[in-house]
């Protein structure tokens, strides 16, 4: 429930399409420490900073071709508590509907997903582009996020949803999904 509100509000207002092949979650390395609620997460390979950073930009065009995702874009700000900072929507339409959100959450570290009751979605540790992630599977099937661990007190928050259209997209699916864009917008933070 904690995401409901921007994506409602991201979903109302873009839809998004990804035709590219699905991502891979690795698993996550040796566990180095663990948090609050007993998940363990492996170290940063490296900080990437997200200060100054456009979200918009973590797809580039050919990324945006690849996942099937348009060049329009949206940017805003995210305000919900622990995910503040600059976000981007991106639509697409065929050939199925999804609605893509990349906050650059830099006033919290990933621990606001992982104390006590921060937090009612199924959460798994995942690596993503060889840094630390959450895969969070929330309640409602609509959609899916991973939340990646890149520098101390940021991390970036990809949130991949169904559309609208029917029939539903599977939370499987959309999970492949978060994966996939969060994997491309790590990739690309990475190079720039």
């Amino acid at each position: 429930m904690r995401r409901a509100l921007p994506l409602i509000a991201a979903a109302v207002l873009l839809t998004a399409c990804s035709a590219g092949t699905p991502g891979s979650a690795e698993p996550a390395p040796a566990p180095t420490a663990a948090e609050p609620t007993g998940l363990v997460l492996p170290p940063r390979p490296r900080e990437l900073p997200l200060d100054d950073v456009d979200p918009c930009a973590l797809l580039t065009p050919t990324q945006r071709e690849t996942l099937g995702l348009t060049d329009d874009s949206s940017r805003s700000r995210s305000t919900a508590p622990g995910f503040v900072g600059p976000a981007c929507s991106i639509r697409g339409y065929q050939p199925r509907a999804v609605a893509i959100n990349i906050a650059l959450v830099t006033g919290s570290g990933i621990g606001v997903l992982t104390g006590p009751g921060a937090t009612t979605d199924d959460i798994t540790p995942i690596t993503v582009a060889g840094f630390p992630a959450l895969l969070a599977r929330p309640a409602s099937a609509d959609f899916c996020s991973v939340d990646i661990d890149t520098a101390e007190g940021q991390f970036i928050d990809v949130q991949f949803a169904d559309g609208g259209r029917t029939p539903p997209i599977a939370q499987d699916e959309l999970c492949r999904g978060a994966i996939e864009v969060a994997e491309q917008a790590v990739t690309t933070l990475g190079i720039g």
